[in-house]
């Protein structure tokens, strides 16, 4: 029987209800409920007042013992340690008074002290096990909750391939076309475009069947009609604005029927052809008894080298509730990492104190122009200052670039 099964078999024994055991152990009737159904543990103190209350040992309880049984006395081996213990601790006192000085007084006080101490060891050994059952237990059901973790987690893996398994067969049976392939051939940057070539083998090819090409990048669309190709299939090559956004689809036309699939689709085209800038240092300080707009300013351009283009102009800002407030000058370039042409930190001096507004929100603006004249923004952190105290300035959020106006 389970810990549950046994509290429920004495509870029933007795005549009580659920919630008559509960008012007798001081606990609510659904804390019996979930013991007895296993959905939770006694407590030990609980445990204890349940063998009281049953007449039983804990280990009956705890499914120690077969049968309920009184608790028991003390082994042999319990008793010699008692013993053991008690003569040691009398050896250990000083020497009593003659017989005829007080012998009823030291008898008196030395066998408090035995009494005491022998309850202290039985105490001891019968908590002992009882905390040592109570550990392998708990043990158990942590191994018992690992395995169903485990169980769970290979369950769900093996859902997620299945489902994935499925999705990839019911996009093969539904898809128009047996191959498919696009891929960046060109890139403009001073056009700002982008060059794709496609191909398309349909699935079912119909004599008549023609086919187009469709490039979707920044609001427009771009049409191209398929060549034809040995083997039924359909190539194009399409130019149209280079984006970070940019959707190649195919159409096959047979009569009257239209079907369009997309046949790739390209992310981040044209963040990646951008050096990357970024504000470092920060842009306020704390000076006599006030903030003020850090003189300051440092900058670093990474990656032009590994990029599509260089920046060749950077003019930075200081924005107050998203205005224009200031212009920071160039005032020092120096490569960084000891590669020259790749990678650069840029010092700007603001050249003025600007004293800092309570309640307003401040940031750093950079406008960026590459070398085929592409312009962004790059925008550092908002702050507000909330008091005129030290440390009172609060990071806010990260500036959204279209915040900002030049």
């Amino acid at each position: 029987m389970t810990v549950g099964q046994r509290i429920a078999q004495k509870r029933k024994e007795l005549g009580l209800s659920q919630e008559g055991l509960g008012e007798r152990l001081g606990v609510s009737r659904q804390a019996i409920y979930k013991w007895e159904s296993d959905a939770a543990l006694p407590e030990i103190e609980k445990l204890v007042n349940l063998s009281r209350e049953f007449s039983v040992s804990i280990d009956w309880l705890l499914g120690q013992e077969d049968e309920a049984q009184e608790p028991r006395e003390l082994t042999p081996e319990q008793i010699h340690v008692v013993e053991e213990i008690v003569g040691r601790y009398l050896a250990a006192r000083p020497p009593e008074p003659a017989p005829q000085e007080a012998p009823l007084r030291s008898r008196v006080r030395t066998w408090p002290w035995v009494l005491g101490a022998a309850v202290v060891i039985v105490v001891l050994l019968v908590f002992g096990r009882l905390f040592d059952r109570m550990d392998k237990l708990n043990q158990s059901y942590c191994n018992l909750s690992n395995s169903v973790s485990d169980v769970n987690r290979d369950v769900n893996r093996q859902i997620d391939s299945i489902a994935r398994r499925v999705e990839e067969v019911l996009q093969n049976q539904n898809s128009l076309t047996a191959e498919q392939s696009a891929e960046v051939t060109a890139t403009d940057y001073r056009a700002n475009t982008v060059t794709v070539s496609a191909r398309a083998l349909p699935r079912t090819y119909v004599e008549g069947m023609t086919a187009e090409f469709i490039l979707a990048s920044g609001g427009e669309t771009v049409t191209v009609p398929g060549e034809r190709t040995e083997g039924f299939a359909f190539t194009a090559e399409l130019t149209g604005p280079l984006t970070d956004e940019i959707t190649v689809s195919v159409v096959f036309l047979a009569g009257d029927r239209r079907e369009t699939q997309v046949v790739e689709q390209f992310r981040g085209l044209y963040e990646i052809s951008l050096p990357i800038v970024m504000i470092h240092s920060g842009a306020w300080c704390w000076r006599e008894g006030r903030w003020i707009a850090q003189d300051w300013v440092q900058l670093g351009v990474y990656s032009e080298r590994d990029r599509g283009t260089k920046a060749a102009s950077i003019q930075l800002g200081l924005f107050r509730d998203g205005k224009r407030v200031a212009w920071y000058q160039e005032a020092q370039t120096e490569p960084a990492n000891g590669a020259p042409g790749q990678n650069r930190t840029i010092y700007f001096s603001l050249g003025e104190e600007i004293p800092l507004e309570v309640g307003a929100s401040y940031a750093l603006g950079a406008l960026v122009t590459d070398e085929y004249g592409r312009e962004w923004v790059v925008a550092g952190e908002t702050y507000i200052v909330e008091e005129l105290e030290m440390d009172e300035m609060i990071t806010s959020r990260q500036t959204d670039p279209s915040e900002l106006t030049f």
